[in-house]
């Protein structure tokens, strides 16, 4: 199914309807802030794996489905707390591209 980034602000509203409708009321703010660090630990988890840096391999394929679940979650925890993560990275890029960047020996 195709999909369009500009729709993540919508889909996570659409997720969030969906777990409140299965009973995931009480302290939602809390249990996003809890499942995004959680979603977090599981793409560290894959990448370690893919990098041979764990008890067992792991594809790439999983490191992209973990990252791919960190956003999504990241969305949906911004959508419970009523952040507009649009509006907050439009924001944040604006100060990161203010900073200054490692210079290289080519940058001399």
């Amino acid at each position: 199914m195709p999909f369009d980034l500009s729709e993540l602000p919508d889909t996570a509203a659409d997720i969030a309807k969906h777990l409140e409708a299965a009973g995931f009321t009480e302290s939602a703010q809390l249990r996003q802030t809890l499942a995004l660090a959680e979603e977090v630990g599981e793409f560290v988890g894959a990448v370690r794996r893919h990098a041979g840096m764990a008890r067992r391999p792991g594809p790439f394929s999983d490191v992209e489905a973990e990252l791919a679940d960190v956003v999504l979650t990241a969305f949906v925890t911004a959508h419970t707390m009523g952040i507009d993560l649009r509006q907050a990275i439009e924001d944040k890029l604006a100060v990161v591209y203010t900073r200054g960047w490692r210079q290289t020996d080519s940058a001399q």
